[in-house]
């Protein structure tokens, strides 16, 4: 082999060693929480960023009807976004939906979030949503419990009284946020 084929191949071996080392999330199998062992049931992804379900083992698995739900979000933040940047996108958005009871905070290097969602003319549940996010060397991860809770089709029409379910997102909130940090990079 010449010299100009073997600096070829050494150049082709070198930048491939490099697009490999880039970092990548790395995800669980499976998420305990509470009861239950959470499993993956769909993992989607556009551009740079991903979204992952997690159910109960023992539900049906269906992503279109579920109660409660572990889910990731995954965003490799090229536009490198602070969390208090994200905090205040997040809190933009639910300043535009009067009816949802919300806190975003930003504590021990993570943004947080617990948020009570009504009932809706498709869902006749109270969504109790609890969340988690670091920016991380591969990018932004989040973590986001959902529970959703049946409330009957004449209390969801009428709007109940969220700030009932505050107590169960303040338990929700401090359960998950000692769940151990569940994203981690790879290479």
């Amino acid at each position: 082999m010449s010299a100009i084929k073997k600096g070829i191949v050494f150049v082709a071996f070198s930048l491939a060693g490099c697009a490999t080392n880039v970092s990548q999330f790395a995800m669980p199998d499976v998420v305990r929480f509470g009861q239950d062992n959470f499993v993956k049931v769909t993992h989607s992804q556009i551009d740079e960023m991903q979204h992952l379900l997690y159910l109960p083992e023992n539900s049906e698995k269906n992503p279109e009807n579920w109660q409660k739900g572990i889910l990731f979000f995954l965003d490799k933040n090229s536009k490198n976004q602070t969390l208090e940047q994200r905090a205040a996108f997040r809190q933009a958005g639910f300043v535009k939906q009067p009816n949802i009871k919300a806190e975003v905070v930003i504590e021990q290097n993570e943004l947080r979030s617990g948020v009570i969602y009504p009932p809706t003319e498709r869902f006749n549940d109270v969504m109790l949503e609890v969340t988690r996010g670091r920016n991380l060397a591969c990018g932004y991860g989040q973590i986001q419990f959902a529970d959703k809770r049946e409330v009957g089709k004449a209390v969801a029409k009428k709007l109940p009284n969220l700030t009932a379910y505050s107590h169960e997102i303040a338990r929700l909130s401090l359960e998950f946020n000692q769940l151990a940090w569940q994203v981690q990079c790879s290479k």
